[in-house]
Protein backbone atom coordinates (compact mmCIF):
# COMPACT_ATOMS: atom_id res chain seq x y z
CA UNK A 1 0.00 0.00 0.00
CA UNK A 2 1.18 3.49 -0.85
CA UNK A 3 -0.44 6.87 -0.23
CA UNK A 4 0.14 9.57 -2.86
CA UNK A 5 -0.87 13.22 -3.25
CA UNK A 6 -1.19 14.02 -6.95
CA UNK A 7 -3.00 16.76 -8.85
CA UNK A 8 -4.88 17.90 -5.77
CA UNK A 9 -6.08 14.39 -4.90
CA UNK A 10 -5.10 11.92 -2.19
CA UNK A 11 -4.65 8.51 -3.81
CA UNK A 12 -4.03 5.01 -2.50
CA UNK A 13 -2.18 2.34 -4.45
CA UNK A 14 -2.85 -1.27 -3.47
CA UNK A 15 -1.37 -4.59 -4.52
CA UNK A 16 -3.70 -7.29 -5.86
CA UNK A 17 -3.50 -9.12 -2.53
CA UNK A 18 -4.43 -5.95 -0.63
CA UNK A 19 -7.38 -5.29 -2.95
CA UNK A 20 -8.62 -8.85 -2.49
CA UNK A 21 -8.28 -8.62 1.28
CA UNK A 22 -10.14 -5.28 1.41
CA UNK A 23 -12.82 -6.58 -0.96
CA UNK A 24 -13.35 -9.69 1.16
CA UNK A 25 -13.79 -7.59 4.31
CA UNK A 26 -15.96 -4.76 2.98
CA UNK A 27 -17.19 -2.52 5.78
CA UNK A 28 -14.72 -3.88 8.31
CA UNK A 29 -11.30 -2.69 9.39
CA UNK A 30 -8.57 -4.53 7.49
CA UNK A 31 -5.27 -5.39 9.12
CA UNK A 32 -2.22 -3.94 7.42
CA UNK A 33 1.30 -5.26 7.72
CA UNK A 34 2.77 -3.24 10.62
CA UNK A 35 6.09 -3.30 8.77
CA UNK A 36 4.55 -0.83 6.29
CA UNK A 37 4.09 1.78 9.01
CA UNK A 38 7.39 3.66 8.42
CA UNK A 39 6.72 3.82 4.66
CA UNK A 40 3.09 4.91 5.18
CA UNK A 41 4.23 7.55 7.67
CA UNK A 42 6.65 8.88 5.05
CA UNK A 43 3.92 8.80 2.38
CA UNK A 44 1.45 10.71 4.58
CA UNK A 45 4.11 13.24 5.60
CA UNK A 46 4.97 13.89 1.95
CA UNK A 47 1.31 14.10 0.94
CA UNK A 48 0.53 16.56 3.74
CA UNK A 49 3.58 18.69 2.89
CA UNK A 50 2.73 18.82 -0.82
CA UNK A 51 -0.93 19.57 -0.07
CA UNK A 52 -0.11 22.38 2.36
CA UNK A 53 2.37 23.91 -0.12
CA UNK A 54 -0.25 23.65 -2.88
CA UNK A 55 -2.85 25.36 -0.69
CA UNK A 56 -0.39 28.10 0.31
CA UNK A 57 0.41 28.84 -3.35
CA UNK A 58 -3.31 29.00 -4.20
CA UNK A 59 -3.89 31.36 -1.27
CA UNK A 60 -1.00 33.62 -2.28
CA UNK A 61 -2.17 33.72 -5.90
CA UNK A 62 -5.69 34.55 -4.78
CA UNK A 63 -4.42 37.33 -2.52
CA UNK A 64 -2.21 38.79 -5.25
CA UNK A 65 -5.18 38.90 -7.66
CA UNK A 66 -7.23 40.75 -5.03
CA UNK A 67 -4.44 43.31 -4.62
CA UNK A 68 -4.56 44.21 -8.32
Amino acid sequence: MRIIYQDGKLLVSLTRDEVTKVNNEIGSPVELDIGNLPMLHEDITKAATYYLKHMQVKKELSESKQDE
